[in-house]
Order: C-alpha cells, then sequence, then structure tokens
C-alpha cells in the first residue's frame, strides 16, 4: 500500500468544493461542521481531519478517494475493510510507514471486538474496567506490590501486575488499570507473554490495542468535550498552556496514564487544532 501523489489538502478541498458549486457554508452544513473548520483546511492553517469527517466530506463532495489521498488518511469505512486483513502486517515489502497504519487498523478491529462482546458491557463510572475485560478472556488479575519482578506476566490463566508505585497510592492506579487491559490485548492475540515496557515479541500491537480499550472513540470523544468546557475556550488553542490541562482531565477521566490519553487523540486527530473539536458537533 503507497499513497498516490495528490495535491496538499487544501487546495484538493477547494478544487473539490468549487468544482461541485457550493460555498465553504454550504458543505459545512452540509457535513456537520462548522464553517471555520472548512475555510483552515483550505487555506492549509489545518493539514490533517478525522476520519469521519474525512468520510463526510468525501462523500458530499463525491470524491472521497481523491480527498483521501490528500489528506494522507483512511476512510472509517475502509478501516472497516483493510482491518480484516492483518496478515497484511507481516509482509515485508509494504513501506516503513505503512505498518504502523496498518497495526492501528487491526488494534481498533480487536478492541472493539472484545469491547462489544463482553457481557453487561465494560464501562463502569464513565470508563473502561479493565478487569471485565480479563474476565472475557478468562484471565485472572493478581496485583501485587512493588518488587524486583517485571510489571506484567503469565502463569497460566493468572495474570501477574506488579504495582509500580506504593501500596494504594491513587498516582498508581491508572498505571495498573493499563497493565490489566495490556494483558487482555496481549490475549487477544493469543500471546500471553508480555516483556512490556521493553518493545518487540507483539509489543508495539498490544500496546495500541490496550490504547484502543482503554480509550475507545466514544469515550475519548465525551472526555474531550467535557474537559474543554471545564477548561474554557482557550483550551482550544493546542499551543497554549491549558491544552496540557486538557489531556490531564481527559486521562483522569478515562483513569489511564496521560501519553496514553495523547496517543489516542493523535490517532482521531483530535489534538491538533481548535477546529476539530467542531467534529465534535460543537457549533458556537
Amino acid at each position: 500500500m503507497t499513497s498516490l501523489p495528490a495535491d496538499d489538502l487544501g487546495s484538493t478541498l477547494r478544487r473539490l468544493r468549487q468544482r461541485r458549486g457550493v460555498t465553504q457554508r454550504q458543505l459545512a452544513e452540509a457535513t456537520g461542521t462548522h464553517v471555520t473548520h472548512i475555510s483552515r483546511l483550505e487555506s492549509g492553517e489545518r493539514a490533517t481531519m478525522s476520519r469521519r469527517l474525512l468520510e463526510r466530506l468525501g462523500d458530499e463532495l463525491g470524491a472521497l478517494a481523491e480527498l483521501a489521498a490528500a489528506a494522507g488518511r483512511v476512510p472509517a469505512r475502509a478501516e472497516r475493510v483493510l482491518c480484516q486483513f492483518p496478515d497484511a502486517l507481516q509482509d515485508a515489502i509494504l513501506e516503513a510507514r505503512t505498518l504502523p497504519a496498518l497495526r492501528r487498523l487491526t488494534a481498533a478491529a480487536r478492541a472493539q471486538h472484545l469491547l462489544s462482546r463482553t457481557p453487561g458491557g465494560a464501562v463502569e463510572g464513565g470508563r473502561i474496567e479493565p478487569n471485565a475485560l480479563c474476565r472475557q478472556l478468562r484471565l485472572q488479575p493478581v496485583v501485587r506490590p512493588a518488587g524486583n519482578g517485571p510489571p506484567l506476566a503469565f502463569e497460566g490463566r493468572q495474570v501477574i501486575v506488579t504495582d509500580p508505585g506504593q501500596h494504594g497510592d491513587p498516582a498508581a492506579l491508572p498505571r495498573i488499570r493499563f497493565l490489566i487491559a495490556h494483558a487482555a490485548a496481549h490475549a487477544l492475540g493469543e500471546q500471553l507473554s508480555c516483556v512490556f515496557p521493553r518493545m518487540g515479541s507483539g509489543e508495539e500491537l498490544a500496546c495500541d490495542v490496550t490504547a484502543y480499550l482503554l480509550c475507545p472513540s466514544n469515550l475519548l470523544e465525551g472526555a474531550l468535550r467535557s474537559a474543554v468546557l471545564e477548561a474554557g475556550p482557550d483550551a482550544k488553542d493546542p499551543w497554549g498552556s491549558d491544552i496540557g490541562a486538557v489531556v490531564t482531565a481527559i486521562a483522569r477521566k478515562l483513569g489511564v496514564p496521560g501519553w496514553v490519553a495523547i496517543r489516542r487523540l493523535a490517532d482521531e486527530a483530535l489534538l491538533d487544532d481548535e477546529a476539530l473539536y467542531y467534529t465534535l458537533g460543537d457549533r458556537p
């Protein structure tokens, strides 16, 4: 899979819109976003968009493939097709930059499958409960006090999580939650072994699956919307100091380490420009 040569996103979007004979405002209204968002995309102030907005714009303009090539993104419906071919990850002829994208697609599919079949759902108090995911996979998490052992180890169907902080320290809870969900991610790939925090042996894919398990799109978007409202309008500036407070609030709401929240926000293109907040349905 290689990218076809394409114009930059802004000029492509402008050309397709003009060919369609609609204004920026008409296109924004038809696709459920804001005219400021369209304007900044066309001017080049924004260089990316969410996959779902890409799909809506492509459908409205009748040029999804062309717009996707210019954006360098995979539309949501194409993701659902590509994720059915995880063996492509093992193809040595793929470009190095393509492999991470395919790995994330596979991760999303695996995570969504587990979340959808967990009895009673895995959401508790507005966040994912990783113990419920393990139970679905017949895993038994056991948290032990900090010691010299690895952060995560499998002993049969038992998952031994080594508490990375002082016993009872609330700051350690997001890391424990991550490790328990990480065990579920490995089990989904039928790999009952783990070398985290080192990479290799499937750790890259397991980390991607874990991030999706703990921050599914619906909970991530809800946490983002809530965090932005709490932080105020200045939080929409990605270069401002308040954006750090927004990420921290999202991580706290979802009960995950900060780097996991950042990773998922970046995956969903929700952390690069204030206009992205319009893709969540907000209108000034």
